[in-house]
């Protein structure tokens, strides 16, 4: 997570994982941008954790799906928590998303999955701050 913006009212956040980095700024906005390589060994009890209710849809998945969905909505859950300034301490497990959905919201914050792109992706932003 990178410190507030030194440009007062644009928000940045940076992701990494791998090779690929995403980048989000939003003037007048908060972000939280996340990339996530789907997991070569995905455990039962991770999907539980991360996914609480929603676990069973991605368990039944065959692999790779099952993978790439988990990483598609890890990173729903992390760009929310890193637009909200939290980070991992904001539990983002806890938030709930529905495995498959390329746009929602959470509190404040909505959120877009770009689920065409072969690395899971998403970015959180508030509204314009007028």
């Amino acid at each position: 997570m990178l410190p507030p913006s030194a440009e007062p009212g644009v928000g940045i956040s940076v992701s990494h994982d791998g090779g690929t980095i995403a980048a989000a700024v939003g003037p007048g906005r908060r972000v939280g941008v996340d990339v996530q390589l789907p997991p070569e060994l995905l455990s039962d009890a991770l999907v539980r954790r991360c996914l609480r209710g929603r676990a069973p849809q991605v368990s039944a998945l065959p692999e790779p799906d099952r993978s790439t969905e988990f990483a598609r909505v890890w990173t729903v859950q992390e760009a929310c928590v890193k637009a909200e300034g939290t980070g991992l301490a904001g539990s983002p497990w806890t938030i709930d998303v529905e495995p498959g959905r390329d746009r929602g919201r959470w509190g404040p914050y909505r959120w877009v999955s770009l689920r065409r792109s072969p690395i899971p992706l998403s970015c959180a932003f508030t509204d314009l701050e007028r």
